[in-house]
């Protein structure tokens, strides 16, 4: 039996954590924390969740647990009941590279806490697990010089035991349905992101205000998790995209979700970070044509040697848009929705079996 510890049970972290558990439905026993107050889930839900563990009696050969908790101090409290358990931590996201919000008010001294827990996990657990390369990468790529900034004892020789051990599990994505062929001859355009400032809805508004004082017809669909927090741009999108916008909220199922994603025929990608790119593939899966920045995860989901023309240079969104808008070419759905099929949970179920069960 495999215990699955995920202290963040919301969006991105939930799907994965649900899709995980389906996967292996007779050898993982998920324990979960609501999605909220994630500072506080990385100081304190190893201690809740090695409560839970003790009142549950059950004993396991691997315990996995995700980014958001701080994986040695579990270890710590666990292994002396439970000698000889693997412990594997699995990066949704690594807070070396994780863009900060100008919203948060932490004092930016004390922000460097997540990023060691980071290393602390990654340095006990017997695997690292990384979402993407890119994840992986930019791990490794910032912590020498993290290391470096304390004043002494600076624990840059661990690095490459961590490296030693890190490997990348892609994360399963839900296919949707393809549907057969555009719908229209006005250009229908998503977004399907959560509504934070890291996926940079500002762009994406200011593009379609240009695409509409330019006079290009479209039609909008904005789906997406919903934060109380959310930026005010989406509220200002809402009252002058009024004439353009199909849907516009949280669909209230997924299979109002499929049903409106795979309407659509591009997706502008405008995402300041992006660790991996669920919502991206599943569009692609339906068949949406993804426009992408040629940066982040993209490039690795999507290799440029194959889809070029899937990539705008930056700044030049808008650009490639009317282009597309006054153009459209839809010679590359067929071979994007293939792609997409590639990260689906069959492949994520063998690919985890080769790298956590073997």
């Amino acid at each position: 039996m495999f215990a699955f510890f995920e202290p963040y049970y919301s969006g991105s972290h939930k799907y994965f954590a649900d899709g995980f558990a389906k996967a292996f439905p007779e050898q993982i026993q998920l324990f979960t924390l609501q999605g909220c107050h994630w500072k506080w889930r990385m100081h304190g839900s190893s201690v809740t969740f090695a409560d839970m563990l003790e009142k549950s009696g059950e004993k396991f050969d691997t315990i996995i647990v995700s980014s958001l908790a701080d994986t040695a101090l579990l270890k710590s409290l666990v292994l002396p009941k439970m000698p000889g358990t693997r412990f594997v931590t699995y990066f949704h996201e690594n807070q070396l590279a994780y863009p900060w919000s100008e919203d948060d008010k932490e004092p930016s001294k004390t922000d460097m806490h997540y990023a060691f827990i980071n290393f602390t996990s990654a340095l006990v657990s017997d695997i690292a697990l990384f979402n993407s390369e890119f994840n992986r990468k930019s791990f490794f790529a910032a912590l020498e010089g993290f290391l470096r900034s304390f004043p002494d004892n600076r624990l840059s020789n661990k690095i490459d035991a961590v490296y030693k051990k890190s490997k990348v599990l892609y994360p399963g994505v839900n296919m949707i349905p393809k549907s057969n062929g555009r719908k229209g001859n006005v250009l229908k355009i998503l977004w399907n992101h959560r509504w934070e400032y890291d996926k940079d809805p500002e762009t994406f508004f200011e593009t379609m205000f240009r695409l509409k004082e330019a006079g290009i017809p479209f039609q909008l669909v904005v789906l997406g998790e919903e934060k109380s927090t959310s930026p005010e741009i989406f509220i200002t999108a809402r009252e002058k995209l009024k004439d353009e916008i199909i849907s516009f909220g949280y669909a209230e199922n997924y299979d109002e979700y499929r049903k409106l994603v795979a309407t659509c025929d591009i997706l502008p990608v405008t995402s300041k970070h992006e660790f991996f790119g669920i919502s991206v593939l599943e569009a692609a899966s339906a068949g949406v044509i993804p426009i992408l920045p040629k940066r982040l995860s993209y490039p690795e989901i999507f290799p440029p040697e194959k889809f070029g023309e899937l990539f705008y240079e930056e700044g030049k969104l808008f650009d490639f848009i009317e282009k597309f808008a006054k153009d459209p070419d839809f010679s590359l759905r067929d071979e994007i929705s293939e792609r997409a099929s590639f990260f689906d949970w069959s492949h994520f179920k063998r690919n985890a079996e080769k790298l956590i069960f073997s």
